[in-house]
């Protein structure tokens, strides 16, 4: 086919629309953890920390990635996620950077999180993400030794 022949010859092309920027709090529901390189983390710790405390006096040392604290906010949210949804997702945020950290624990409460918003939204992009997450958790051995260092 001729350039000149085809309808769309010679006019401009309109660049893509841009994604809408993204708060990096629900990055927790958004990203596999092959997106979460070193800036990106550094990004994420960074909107934690802008973000209002969460009630708990483990607030801060989840938003040092400590996975014990991380963890325990979590569980604290999720048992009232109904009655305050907006404390989701820096609560989760904070495991999100625990589970970056290659923490197994972190890890596997995000998959199952992430399980369950699936099943609860038939939301198949969930369930992928809680799949890569799965796959992440599973790379070997070497993932304990290494948080045992941190």
């Amino acid at each position: 086919m001729k350039p000149s022949s085809h309808p769309d010859a010679g006019r401009p092309r309109t660049p893509p629309e841009p994604a809408p920027p993204t708060s990096p709090l629900t990055w927790w529901r958004l990203l596999e953890p092959a997106a979460l390189d070193l800036d990106t983390q550094r990004r994420l710790r960074a909107a934690l920390l802008d973000a209002p405390p969460l009630p708990s006096p483990d607030w801060d040392a989840a938003c040092r990635a400590d996975p014990t604290a991380a963890i325990g906010v979590a569980f604290n949210v999720l048992a009232e996620a109904a009655i305050l949804p907006g404390r989701l997702d820096p609560a989760m945020s904070a495991i999100l950077v625990c589970a970056a950290l290659e923490d197994a624990a972190c890890i596997d409460l995000l998959v199952h999180v992430l399980g369950r918003r699936a099943r609860r939204r038939a939301d198949l992009e969930a369930l992928c993400l809680a799949r890569a997450w799965c796959s992440a958790s599973r790379r070997g051995p070497y993932n304990v030794i290494a948080s045992a260092w941190r």
